[in-house]
């Protein structure tokens, strides 16, 4: 009985430290890169426009797969496990930048800085 009981116990810590560990697995000779980016909206002619603009695109972005993120985010990856591992970190923040186009009108850009992480062959 004090076998079964240390087997089933034993089971049970496998597999919940392999469920710990899975989304953080990283295979071969990789390492994990944390960076920042600040991705530009269009200029619109409100605050609340341009924030809008920026709250949209920060939704577009967490929508995006690891290698639509390495595309837009512009990052130079080589392989295609290395873009697929892109992904947003938590604390993305909005901001916003005013300008004075070439009309002489006062206008805003919206400001999206994102946080983000990917595996990179060493």
């Amino acid at each position: 009985m004090k076998t079964l009981k240390n087997t089933l116990l034993a089971s049970t810590m496998v597999i919940f430290s392999a469920t710990a560990f899975a989304g953080s697995a990283v295979y071969g000779n990789y390492s994990v890169h944390h960076s920042n980016k600040t991705v530009k909206t269009a200029t619109a002619e409100s605050k609340e426009a341009a924030y809008q603009l920026g709250f949209e695109k920060l939704t577009q972005l967490k929508a995006e797969s690891g290698a639509e993120l390495s595309s837009e985010l512009a990052l130079s990856l080589g392989s295609y496990q290395e873009k697929n591992s892109v992904t947003l970190d938590d604390g993305a923040y909005i901001t916003l930048q005013e300008m004075i186009n070439e009309q002489g009108q006062v206008v805003y850009e919206g400001l999206v800085n994102v946080t983000y992480s990917y595996s990179q062959a060493n």
